[in-house]
């Protein structure tokens, strides 16, 4: 174990009291990692032979492979996605910048996304920029430049990746931002891999959470516990585009032993909105709790890096750095 019997208990303490930066920047590496696990989990993590879901996604997090910063970066992934299974799985891009200047806002449409490349949750919808204060935009997304998103929930992956602030197109229907379809794959030592799909609907209003086999029945294990089922027929009925969703997501996970892929249907059309390898930093719980071994034996272990990134591939990522796309 990573954890000396002298310390556990005065680790279990902290545990229960706020868990902030400032007590991380006191503690070495290993009880960092020990106390983000034990106070989502309230037990141990084996670091050295994970067997649970949880403990390999915080493995993930201390340990990241290099592949994990590249694929997590919203625009290298693009890259990735394109030559995987087609630039058409790839919302549309109109910029993505490392300065937000209140005169790039001139070149783009009148309704737009505002995210960051690096980071969960930075994301502006941006409806009718005639009605928006642009200064207030570009502080925003400045301000989102400067955060360092690895040290809020441990996930080291996102510090090697240059931070940018993209400029996407908005995907909305009547009801606002069509449903995210999150597809966990898990790829096991031998075998099929297994899928489940997590369905969040309402992102900016009331929130719901459905979970659905790859064959779209009810699951036999519950994720986390705030978020409601969904009873809307757009939601509980499969979409017509499932097949074509579970291909996509098979594809782009077939290197790992298990990622997450997020995608959206719009239009008829199927966009990866991004590929996570360690979802809500390994925060979330199953339920019944065996369900976290039951999928982490699903998850093949040990990891092994990605393949070089051929040269002209790197460099059209790059690219993407200090470029701002031509409106169609």
């Amino acid at each position: 174990m990573d954890i000396d019997g002298k310390c556990a208990e005065k680790l279990t303490l902290a545990a229960r009291s706020s868990f902030t930066l400032s007590v991380v920047d006191v503690l070495p590496e290993w009880a960092e990692y020990q106390l983000r696990y034990l106070k989502r989990h309230r037990r141990f993590c084996n670091f050295r032979n994970p067997q649970r879901l949880s403990e390999k996604l915080h493995h993930r997090m201390r340990y990241p492979l290099p592949h994990f910063s590249r694929l997590a970066d919203k625009v290298l992934a693009r890259d990735y996605i394109r030559d995987t299974v087609g630039d058409r799985f790839n919302v549309p891009l109109y910029a993505a910048v490392e300065m937000v200047t209140a005169s790039q806002f001139e070149y783009l449409p009148t309704s737009f996304v505002m995210k960051t490349n690096n980071s969960s949750g930075s994301v502006r919808i941006v409806f009718d920029k005639s009605r928006e204060d642009i200064d207030e935009l570009v502080a925003l997304g400045n301000a989102w430049l400067r955060d360092d998103f690895s040290r809020r929930r441990g996930e080291r992956h996102y510090k090697a990746i240059r931070p940018q602030v993209l400029f996407e197109q908005a995907l909305l229907t009547a009801n606002g931002p069509p449903a995210d379809y999150k597809v966990h794959v898990f790829n096991p030592q031998e075998g099929d891999s297994y899928l489940f799909i997590q369905v969040i609907n309402g992102r900016f209003g009331q929130m719901t959470q459905n979970l659905f086999s790859a064959d779209w029945h009810g699951l036999p294990f519950r994720l986390g516990e705030t978020l409601p089922p969904s009873v809307d027929i757009d939601i509980t009925g499969a979409p017509a585009e499932l097949a074509e969703m579970l291909d996509v997501a098979r594809r782009l996970a077939h290197p790992f032993g298990y990622c997450r892929v997020d995608m959206y249907v719009f239009e008829g059309r199927i966009y990866v909105g991004e590929i996570t390898f360690t979802p809500g930093a390994g925060a979330f719980k199953l339920h019944p709790p065996e369900w976290d071994r039951k999928l982490g034996a699903l998850f093949r272990w040990p990891e092994l890096p990605m393949p070089p990134v051929p040269v002209e591939t790197t460099a059209r990522g790059s690219h993407f750095h200090d470029a701002v796309n031509e409106l169609g």
